[in-house]
């Protein structure tokens, strides 16, 4: 054959083509979904195997009792084998890596999903994806629980109707709809003259961070409505991933009169928390371990057991019949769907923080 005959350009050309441009694309079944950014998404005719991608993804995928489907995880995922999601579910450390955050699409292809759920993205960027991967995605919101619970409802939502998952959905909304009220009922007439003032330090972003890291909206304390000395700062130039931070000058001027210390930040905090003997909180012992909020994204189960907690030591008559250890468990297994092994949390949470003489 000539060595220029047409078909030989054909053959090279596909030979050198990147082969998300030659992935077919899946046949789909007629049956639209609008997912978290609006975008109208075809679904393929059967969902078998599918990934999550970005902070948060694989945790609303186990949320939903849905991890046997997952084909791969993120390689980020394996730094956080403690997150009560990956306690629940150590066979997704088997699964192959598809990549570092936000994946690779070579390895997502590798890995043959027939659904891809993406958080943190924008429609153009879920749009670019699919057509990067021939794989149709799924957009999810992943918002902050004590601002925006309806988003973090819709994304689950959107999940069970994809992988007729309804119900499932349906009772997890239901749950955390009424934990949130019944921790309103028992918080939101306490006159302000009976509430302390309080401040959260050590929030993980990225990276353990010291007592200076905080959150003008901590879910604990929106849920309780407790007197965050730090909910008057400026919220326009806060990210949810990068987070919020003071100086400590200020956290003396503000003098809580209890402070909570994430597990994530605790080394770094008791160093900060020396070199502010004259903080009230320090001197009348009211300093309290909490477990992990954030990592890889906000922890919303985690988020509600803090909650319980935190009312228990703000309000103790309020929640004079709570058991943070058993509500603990409690919220952990509507969460995920089972009982978790002892000390799934931190160990030290609940506790007094102790500082050394």
């Amino acid at each position: 054959m000539n060595k220029h005959h047409p078909l030989c350009f054909l053959l090279l050309a596909a030979i050198l083509l990147p082969a998300s441009c030659t992935t077919p694309r899946r046949d789909g079944t007629g049956r639209i979904v609008e997912d978290g950014t609006g975008r109208k998404v075809e679904l393929p005719a059967r969902i078998e195997r599918i990934v999550g991608l970005r902070p948060g993804a694989l945790r609303l995928l186990a949320y939903m009792e849905t991890t046997d489907l997952v084909a791969g995880i993120e390689q980020v995922e394996t730094t956080g084998a403690d997150r009560p999601y990956m306690v629940a579910h150590p066979e997704l450390l088997e699964r192959p890596f598809i990549g570092p955050r936000g994946g690779d699409n070579e390895r997502i292809l590798h890995v043959r999903p027939d659904l891809i759920f993406l958080t943190y993205a924008s429609a153009g960027e879920a749009d670019a994806l699919a057509e990067k991967t021939g794989i149709p995605v799924v957009a999810l919101q992943y918002p902050e629980i004590g601002t925006d619970p309806q988003q973090l409802y819709a994304s689950l939502q959107i999940i069970g109707q994809v992988l007729h998952k309804e119900d499932r959905a349906d009772s997890l909304v239901a749950y955390i709809q009424q934990t949130i009220r019944d921790l309103d009922n028992r918080t939101r007439h306490i006159p302000a003259d009976r509430k302390p003032s309080a401040y959260i330090g050590g929030i993980a972003h990225g990276r353990a961070r010291n007592l200076t890291s905080t959150h003008p909206d901590y879910p604990p304390f929106v849920f309780t409505h407790a007197h965050n000395v730090a909910a008057g700062i400026d919220r326009s130039r806060i990210s949810s991933l990068a987070g919020a931070y003071v100086d400590i000058e200020q956290l003396l001027l503000w003098d809580p009169d209890v402070i909570f210390v994430d597990q994530a930040g605790l080394l770094l905090a008791q160093q900060d928390l020396k070199l502010a003997g004259n903080l009230a909180a320090v001197k009348n012992r009211r300093i309290y371990t909490l477990p992990t909020y954030n990592s890889y994204a906000v922890n919303y189960e985690t988020a509600l057991i803090n909650s319980w907690y935190v009312g228990r030591i703000l309000y103790p008559a309020a929640f004079a019949d709570i058991v943070p250890e058993e509500k603990a468990d409690e919220i952990l297994e509507q969460f995920l769907g089972k009982r978790l092994p002892p000390r799934s949390l931190t160990p030290g949470s609940f506790q007094p923080l102790q500082l050394p003489e």
